[in-house]
């Protein structure tokens, strides 16, 4: 019998692990593998998997004539394990039908997630390019499957590319036709149920409105109904998990989010993001935050959905972390586990082990972890004269976390930003003491405990006052009671005590929002000079108005009905302006657009993605055209002359009735309505500006469930 052939392309530099990993395993299954790959710096240092060929092509070229030639025998599987290798595969699986194109060797081939209990959808997961990357999803998954039937998680995998490695218009076309095969599907059984991985290409110069779109045809593609078909859908991080089941999970599911993410107050502001989170919030029934710091900062910017904001915690096996058989007595080893990244403070923390080892030749330092800074540190530790005295170790598998920690003497954890700080707890778990920067996170899981479990330092203190607090800690540690601790944090985060809070929130009533109604006779002034925003505001103001609001709309757009709580102003100022930007909207944008989308929505329907590809880039280059058109012919002057026209007529006939002494906030999108937002709270200093009624407190644009 004839051994199975396997041809692995890897033609990137991202998913390299996942490329050792995967070919490695069928090897060790009896596959005659070969690891085709580009040679490049990526890969120049890298050795084969025993049992795995390597063979290291000059460029696509070679590879597409490798291919064609006599590598791929009937039956063969052409696995792409990166975005660069998936044009190249599917070109060979559309040439050669006896030949299974694939994203891991061993897919159950046509195998699609089935309906469950319970759906996890999540963007992080532990997979074979990443071991850590949502180990807390895992987990929590782990704490509730008993008593909630079956379980299914849909794990979205952000598959990054750079431009320089792939072209995105073609691996757009053949993304399509491979997610329509469900080529880029992998479903398999695990113990925490069934796991279905979604390779979801991302190019890396994207965005978060881009990527996130992304993610949601992903998973749409990949459900046989393209809903999610479970009661209750547990999403993790509200830009990525939350967002793909607000799209997609059945209108009576319930929806539970949970919030881990640090990024939050800085992408937030980015273009398109807020509106995307705001629409995650408008349909999930709660938001589950790590911590309470997460929470409030939610509260603040989000206020009228602030009763949707809960506190459930990461939960920490405490039996997966046992105690070490004897009780520290003394601190000379130190441990960092973590990533090796800027806002962790692994810099500060390798300075102030500097100075606490000048004092003692016996002390040592363990950090384990990989990011940018691994390199950086390894050349300090040299500089400082502490290379013998300094580890720096490769991530470890999460099951051998606990067995470092009793290893050592010390965890110092000094970063910056944390919304929950799970290693803080787990190393408490295993009796070891602590010195923790007071970061959000920290600041909450270890309330009560310093002087108990270690110590609090302040978050970006410097490597002096660090090791100053290590010293301290030192004559301290005899007061300690690591046991007494260790019951806290069990009380609060451990496995038992997280998923009684979870099965609440997926079977209890949740109480409907109660959202705030406004003083009698507060106002809120809306300016819409824009077809797509008065749209909008058509659909908010029926809850505005329930929630007691009072509107005074400002518009140039018909169509938009008072009534009850709602005054329309109709301005008519500028009119010939507007009919230019409208002739220069038809002319440059609409009218070419809807030829090139007819073209390719032809071309999508051929087999050969070819001309799909031509189209793809011909929608972008006429997008990109018409963006440089508009800045040009709809520039700040244009902004100017019509918000000088509109102002006019406002100042004259309008501004004396609108009463802005009573007014609360003016709701302002787009660049004229900014402008004239600007001109109509002058001299009125408690009036806030807003972009959308999203940002009104107590507007009722939150659920309406």
């Amino acid at each position: 019998m004839s051994r199975r052939t396997v041809v692995y392309l890897a033609l990137g530099s991202r998913r390299i692990n996942a490329a050792l990993r995967l070919s490695a395993q069928a090897a060790a299954g009896g596959a005659a593998v070969t690891l085709v790959v580009l040679d490049g710096p990526a890969w120049s240092a890298v050795e084969p998997p025993p049992g795995v060929e390597l063979r290291r092509m000059p460029d696509r070229r070679a590879v597409a004539a490798l291919l064609a030639g006599s590598a791929l025998p009937a039956g063969a599987a052409v696995v792409a394990g990166d975005v660069p290798a998936l044009v190249a595969a599917w070109s060979v699986g559309r040439r050669r039908r006896d030949v299974t194109v694939t994203v891991e060797p061993d897919a159950e081939r046509g195998r699609r997630p089935q309906p469950a209990d319970l759906a996890v959808v999540t963007p992080w997961y532990p997979g074979p390019n990443d071991d850590f990357a949502g180990a807390f999803v895992r987990a929590t998954t782990d704490a509730v499957r008993s008593g909630v039937g079956t379980v299914s998680t849909l794990h979205s995998e952000g598959w990054f590319y750079p431009r320089a490695e792939a072209s995105p218009d073609a691996v757009d076309a053949v993304t399509d036709r491979l997610a329509a095969r469900a080529g880029l599907v992998v479903v398999r059984d695990t113990p925490q149920g069934e796991l279905c991985r979604v390779a979801v290409p991302s190019l890396t110069t994207g965005g978060y409105p881009q990527w996130i779109d992304a993610h949601v045809r992903a998973v749409r593609a990949a459900l046989p109904t393209g809903r999610i078909e479970a009661p209750v859908v547990h999403a993790h991080t509200g830009l990525y998990g939350g967002a793909v089941a607000a799209a997609l999970a059945r209108p009576e599911a319930r929806v539970v989010v949970t919030e881990h993410a640090t990024f939050l107050p800085r992408v937030l502001g980015k273009a398109g993001v807020r509106s995307r989170y705001a629409a995650m919030l408008n349909r999930a029934d709660v938001v589950l935050c790590v911590g309470g710091s997460l929470r409030d900062y939610l509260c603040a910017e989000f206020p009228q959905h602030a009763a949707k904001f809960q506190v459930v915690p990461n939960p920490i096996d405490f039996a997966g972390f046992a105690v070490r058989p004897e009780p520290v007595t003394e601190l000379k080893r130190w441990l960092y586990v973590g990533r090796l990244i800027e806002h962790k403070g692994v810099r500060v923390l390798l300075e102030a082990f500097a100075i606490a080892a000048a004092a003692d030749p016996s002390r040592t330092l363990t950090m384990v972890g990989s990011g940018p800074l691994t390199e950086e540190l390894g050349r300090r530790a040299a500089e400082l004269g502490l290379a013998d005295r300094v580890r720096l170790l490769a991530p470890v598998q999460p099951d051998q976390v606990a067995a470092l920690m009793r290893d050592h003497d010390l965890l110092v954890h000094l970063s910056s930003k944390e919304t929950f700080g799970m290693t803080v707890v787990e190393a408490v778990a295993t009796g070891l003491p602590v010195l923790v920067a007071a970061s959000d996170g920290p600041r909450e899981t270890m309330a009560g405990l310093s002087g108990v479990a270690g110590r609090l330092v302040e978050v970006d203190c410097p490597p002096e006052r660090v090791a100053e607090a290590f010293e301290e800690l030192v004559k301290e540690l005899p007061q300690l009671d690591l046991a007494a601790a260790r019951e806290a944090l069990r009380e609060r985060y451990g496995t038992t005590a997280v998923a009684a809070q979870l099965h609440r929130w997926y079977q209890e009533p949740i109480t409907a929002v109660t959202e705030p109604a406004f003083t009698p006779g507060d106002r809120i002034v809306v300016l819409v000079t824009d077809a797509t925003e008065a749209a909008r505001v058509v659909a908010a103001l029926p809850r505005a108005v329930a929630a007691g609001a009072q509107f005074d709309v400002l518009t140039t757009v018909d169509g938009i009905p008072g009534g009850a709580g709602v005054t329309v102003h109709r301005l008519r100022a500028g009119a010939g302006l507007e009919r230019i930007r409208h002739a220069e909207d038809v002319v440059v944008r609409k009218a070419p657009g809807k030829v090139v989308d007819g073209l390719l929505n032809v071309a999508r329907r051929r087999p050969e993605p070819g001309w799909e590809v031509l189209l793809r880039r011909a929608r972008r280059m006429h997008r990109r055209g018409a963006r440089r058109a508009e800045a040009v012919l709809i520039g700040p002057r244009w902004v100017r002359k019509r918000s000088d026209a509109l102002w006019s007529e406002l100042r004259g006939e309008l501004l004396p009735g609108l009463d802005l002494a009573r007014t609360r906030y003016v709701v302002a999108a787009g660049p004229v309505a900014r402008e004239l937002a600007g001109r109509l709270v002058a001299g009125h200093p408690g009036v806030v500006v807003t972009g959308s009624l999203d940002q009104v407190p107590g507007s009722g644009t939150g659920p309406g469930k």
